[in-house]
C-alpha cells in the first residue's frame, strides 16, 4: 500500500475513532442528565369532587394547553415527528391517573417531577403550571380523573441526536437551541416572575402567570425560543381590542397571528370576560410601567 493510501485510511479512521468518541460522550453525559434526581417537595391537593368541579377543570384544562398536548380525550397526543430530535407524545393521561396518587399527579404538575423515580419531565410546562393554586389544581384533577381510561400506553420517549444536543445545550445556557428540564424551567422562572404591580392587579397577573407566560416568558418580555413577543404590546388594546384578539385571534390590525391566532381560538375562547378584563387591567399597567 503506497504512503498516501496509508494516510487516507489513517485520516479516515481517526474521523470514524472521533465521531464514535463523540457519539459516546455526548449518548453518557445526556444519558446522566436524563436520569438525574430532583427533590420532590409533598403535595396536599386532592382532586375536587362534584360535576361543577369537573367542568371547570376541563375549562382551566383547555386554558392551560391539556388537551392541545394530551388530546381531548386525554389519551395521548403526538406533538413531534422527527426521529432526529425525539419522537415525542404527550402521555395518556386517563392511564397515568389511574396508577397515579392525587400527590403524585400534583407533583408531575406543579413540579415537574416523576414521583415514582423523581426524574425531570421534558416538555411538560410546569414552569407554567407552577404557579397554579390549591384550588386550580384540585379542579384540574378532577376532571383528569372523570376522564374514561382507555387507549395505549405510549412508549418513553428516547431522545435522537439532535434531542441529546439539545440537552447540552440546555444545560449550558442555550435557549433557543437548548432543552432544559421542567424543574430547570421552573428555578428559571421563579428567579424571573411578572413584576407585582400591587394587590388590585394580583388576578391579572395571576392569570398572566399561569396562562401567557408558556410562550412569552416567565416576566412576560418575550420568549426568543417560543417566539411570542413582549406582552408590553397589550398596551396597544382597548379592552373590547384584546378581547377580540383572546377570542377569535384577530390583532388590531387584522393580520393572521399564526400560533397566537390558532391557540386563542381554541384555548383561550374560553376565559370569562371578567378574567380577561383582569388580564387586560394588569397588561395595561404593565406596559405604563415599562421604561
Amino acid at each position: 500500500m503506497s504512503f498516501v493510501w496509508r494516510m487516507i485510511a489513517w485520516v479516515c479512521g481517526t474521523a470514524v475513532f472521533l465521531a464514535c468518541l463523540a457519539w459516546i460522550t455526548v449518548n453518557a453525559t445526556s444519558s446522566y442528565i436524563l436520569r438525574e434526581k430532583h427533590p420532590v417537595a409533598p403535595e396536599a391537593v386532592r382532586a375536587a369532587a362534584g360535576p361543577a368541579a369537573v367542568a371547570e377543570g376541563r375549562r382551566l384544562g383547555r386554558l392551560y394547553g391539556c388537551q392541545s398536548c394530551h388530546g381531548e380525550d386525554l389519551r395521548g397526543h403526538p406533538y413531534n415527528a422527527d426521529p432526529t430530535r425525539a419522537r415525542h407524545r404527550a402521555p395518556n393521561l386517563t392511564r397515568v391517573a389511574a396508577r397515579s396518587t392525587d400527590a403524585e399527579l400534583a407533583q408531575a404538575i406543579r413540579q415537574g417531577v416523576r414521583p415514582t423515580t423523581r426524574q425531570a419531565l421534558w416538555g411538560m410546562p410546569s414552569a407554567s403550571f407552577a404557579t397554579m393554586t390549591d384550588a386550580e389544581l384540585a379542579q384540574v384533577l378532577a376532571f383528569v380523573r372523570a376522564a374514561p381510561a382507555g387507549g395505549a400506553r405510549e412508549p418513553s420517549d428516547t431522545p435522537g441526536l439532535r434531542g441529546r444536543l439539545a440537552i447540552l445545550r440546555g444545560r449550558t445556557g442555550d435557549v433557543v437551541r437548548g432543552e432544559r428540564s421542567a424543574p430547570d424551567l421552573i428555578a428559571a422562572a421563579r428567579a424571573q416572575p411578572p413584576i407585582d404591580l400591587g394587590p388590585q392587579y394580583a388576578q391579572g397577573r395571576h392569570i398572566a402567570a399561569t396562562v401567557c407566560s408558556e410562550c412569552h416568558g416567565s416576566d412576560l418580555r418575550g420568549d426568543r425560543r417560543e417566539r411570542g413577543p413582549d406582552l408590553v404590546v397589550v398596551g396597544g388594546y382597548d379592552l373590547a381590542q384584546f378581547q377580540r384578539l383572546l377570542r377569535t385571534g384577530v390583532p388590531i390590525d387584522g393580520r393572521d397571528l399564526g400560533e397566537m391566532s390558532e391557540v386563542a381560538r381554541k384555548d383561550l375562547r374560553v376565559f370569562t370576560n371578567a378574567e380577561i378584563a383582569a388580564l387586560h387591567a394588569y397588561l395595561r399597567a404593565r406596559a405604563a410601567n415599562e421604561p
